[in-house]
């Protein structure tokens, strides 16, 4: 039975944008009643029928894209004529029949799991695990220092937070009346106010909710912060003995299980939908290209990732025929970043485009605060300093005005390429749901569906053909915008390498002009 459910409280910045509380009450930029508005010719849509209506009557192949997340639910009414399956392997008979190293990987592979079907869910944050380590941690001694203000800020911060909403819940009891009053009354109370339980009281009474919805929305919080605070900033917490391998192994790739959907996979669903969800089927939404498989790869937890399981499902996906991966996950440090580079070096040489999200932070990236990246830490003295195969994406949102640009996308002229769609995206989640979800991750996928309906219509092209394709087919956008965090109007131009929007009309048209060319 299909459901729509309403976004609930996120993880750690790569994951589920942190702060459903703000979605719902601050967050006003990002409101729209039209589900699919991305997927729109408007301002701030990527245009994606214009690209069907050029393609109409050309014959396309299927293409393999695999999703590196928190896994993906495989039987969703949405997505499941979509999932990539493994022909070469039977299903259930404990045996590795394709003899590729992974038993019964039908739909993909969990590399944070253990045969006997345990999962890890939630993990600590990598500025923990490098408090932790000490002397052990194979980086930089400016790497772990930063790794070092930054734990205690943020677990300071966390502290604060949880007791700050505590606070909140214990003056709902005071404020309760004041939802039975008039919008007036409120209207009244919040002038000169400080107060943020009453800002939020009168803005859910604006918008129609009751005092329960605020009330269970504080205590969602609740409920985060102190999960953060047993998991995310606990340096003796370890949930690597469930996974049973040693992490600090590179070369020990075979680990895990099967189980790709895993124990929450809200993240990983929403951004298979945006990708591959069944089109024109009547059900929930459209995903943006039609011809794909969807091969998933569980490595992302309840927390940060590990760069070993990273480096192993983008090793996975592209000896197993992916011919385009998207990554929307990321951390503020790196633990082994050599192992990434590594496996994302052996995808360009194999022609697979990788495509990441920039992250939520507000932050103008510079190569060394953001991970992973398509900087090379090291190399061949004569080699690419930087990914070829690498696309980075930040978010937009459905104004066409100085709030264009989404007010917690990272940014940097340099490092992150253009903009898509990512906020309030109407996609799948798990047990054929649907709901708005918010962040980087979610303007990502939205270049991973270009890039595979790309593929799927011109499998001659290469990474770096289509690479050049998207971003020079961008839609120039000649706003001034808030700088992301703050106030400050700044041109378009200053924040994203192509100052453009996501364009699939465009770069449909000049695909077929390439393709009529070569």
């Amino acid at each position: 039975m299909k459901k729509r459910i309403e976004t609930s409280i996120g993880k750690h910045w790569g994951l589920l944008f942190l702060g459903a509380l703000m979605t719902q009450f601050t967050w006003g930029q990002e409101k729209l009643a039209v589900d699919d508005w991305h997927l729109s010719d408007h301002d701030t849509g990527i245009n994606l029928e214009q690209a069907y209506a050029l393609l109409k009557h050309r014959v396309s192949e299927k293409v393999i894209v695999a999703v590196i997340d928190t896994g993906v639910d495989y039987l969703h009414e949405d997505l499941r004529s979509n999932i990539w399956v493994n022909t070469d392997e039977i299903p259930n008979n404990l045996i590795d029949d394709d003899h590729n190293g992974f038993v019964d990987d039908i739909h993909g592979w969990n590399f944070i799991g253990f045969p006997n079907g345990d999962n890890v869910e939630s993990e600590t944050l990598i500025e923990t695990r490098i408090v932790g380590a000490g002397k052990k941690y194979p980086g930089s001694q400016e790497m772990f220092d930063a790794a070092t203000r930054a734990y205690h800020m943020h677990k300071r911060a966390t502290v604060d937070k949880k007791e700050e909403y505590e606070k909140y819940l214990a003056e709902m009891e005071d404020m309760k009346s004041a939802m039975d009053a008039s919008l007036q009354t409120l209207e009244e109370l919040t002038t000169g106010s400080t107060s943020h339980i009453v800002d939020m009281l009168y803005t859910a009474h604006r918008d129609g909710k009751d005092i329960a919805f605020v009330e269970n929305q504080i205590k969602e919080i609740i409920v985060y912060y102190t999960k953060a605070l047993e998991y995310y900033y606990n340096p003796t917490f370890n949930s690597r003995h469930i996974v049973g391998d040693d992490i600090y192994n590179k070369d020990q790739r075979f680990y895990g299980n099967n189980d790709v959907a895993g124990p929450n996979p809200t993240h990983g669903t929403h951004i298979a939908g945006i990708i591959g969800a069944m089109r024109n089927n009547g059900k929930g939404m459209d995903g943006i290209t039609e011809h794909v498989e969807l091969m998933v790869l569980r490595a992302v937890p309840d927390g940060d990732e590990r760069d070993k399981d990273v480096a192993n499902a983008i090793l996975y996906a592209v000896n197993n025929g992916a011919s385009i991966i998207n990554l929307s996950f990321g951390k503020d440090f790196s633990w082994e970043k050599d192992w990434v580079d590594e496996a994302v070096r052996y995808a360009k040489r194999k022609d697979v485009l990788i495509v990441h999200a920039a992250g939520n932070a507000a932050r103008k990236l510079d190569g060394n605060n953001n991970f992973p990246n398509k900087y090379f830490e090291s190399g061949n003295l004569f080699g690419p300093t930087e990914a070829e195969n690498w696309i980075e994406v930040g978010a937009s949102t459905p104004n066409f005005d100085e709030t264009f640009v989404a007010k917690f996308s990272n940014y940097g002229q340099e490092q992150v390429d253009l903009v898509a769609p990512g906020a309030n995206i109407y996609s799948t989640t798990p047990e054929n749901s649907y709901t708005r979800l918010s962040g980087t991750s979610m303007a990502a996928p939205m270049v991973t569906g270009l890039a595979a309906l790309l593929k799927s219509y011109f499998p001659q092209f290469s990474p770096k053909e289509l690479k050049e394709i998207i971003l020079d087919s961008a839609k120039p956008i000649y706003l001034t915008v808030y700088k992301p965090g703050g106030t400050q109007k700044v041109k378009m131009k200053s924040l994203f390498g192509t100052g453009g929007l996501l364009d699939c009309g465009q770069a449909v048209k000049m695909a077929l002009e390439k393709s009529e060319r070569d």
